[in-house]
């Protein structure tokens, strides 16, 4: 057998292999999206945040409209800069968006730079004494989320790479934090430096709770700090069954 046969056999067995762990994972994301006690802590959670998270219901009420408004900028972005499969959801934004008019955040910072820092700034665009900042451990992204701010004429200011701004002390100077940066592994290991970046009482998005094993692992490490923790599953899943939960420090 030639070389370039044996190669392109190692290549095709390379290939299928990707696809079956691929499956496999799609498989364990489905059964544990189907999962009932899942689907009953969503629920629950919702109740009780709904109750226990100023100004909620009102968010809840405004997704429906914010999501509308995003929609075509949205799939534009979907089409020319990143992937559905990695671009925030309309879901997350409708979310983003309403918590930002409800609790009127002054600073607010979304960690994984994209279509979420095109939405925060041009919210802020309309509000006196918003600042947004946005961070991402990919210096490369970075630089197409802020040629694509310049697309849009909004400000590129407060754009972080990650390394930097998690060197510094800005423990407690965010009223609102989204969490989505990164691969899974990138973001377990700095999802302590996020939580400090919220000041007592403030908010913490974590996006990406349907995969089963960060959420364990997330949560465990919410529960041990302390922090109330809801799933808002209910509100925020996606047709890729991506959905977020809501942390309050």
């Amino acid at each position: 057998m030639s070389d370039q046969s044996s190669g392109a056999i190692a290549g095709a067995r390379a290939l299928l292999g990707r696809a079956v762990r691929s499956g496999v994972v799609r498989t364990r994301r489905r059964l544990a999206d189907l999962s009932p006690q899942e689907a009953l802590r969503a629920r629950r959670d919702l109740d009780d945040a709904l109750v226990q998270v100023p100004g909620l219901a009102a968010v809840r009420d405004r997704m429906g409209a914010i999501e509308a408004a995003h929609t075509a900028d949205h799939e534009d972005y979907c089409a020319r800069i990143g992937h559905p499969v990695h671009a925030a959801s309309l879901e997350l934004v409708g979310l983003l968006l309403g918590l930002c008019e409800t609790a009127e955040p002054a600073r607010v910072v979304d960690l994984g730079s994209g279509f979420t820092s095109f939405a925060l700034r041009r919210h802020a665009a309309s509000v006196d004494g918003l600042e947004v900042h946005s961070v991402d451990d990919n210096a490369e992204w970075l630089e197409k989320t802020r040629a694509y701010l310049a697309e849009k004429g909004l400000s590129d200011a407060n754009l972080h790479h990650w390394p930097a701004f998690g060197a510094a002390d800005r423990k407690g100077a965010f009223d609102l934090v989204l969490h989505d940066m990164g691969f899974m592994d990138t973001r377990f290991r700095e999802l302590e430096p996020v939580l400090d970046l919220a000041r007592p009482g403030g908010l913490v998005i974590l996006d990406d709770m349907h995969k089963p094993d960060y959420r364990a692992k997330a949560l465990d490490v919410v529960a041990r700090r302390g922090h109330a923790c809801f799933s808002l599953k209910a509100l925020t899943r996606d047709t890729l069954t991506r959905y977020a939960y809501l942390v309050v420090i």
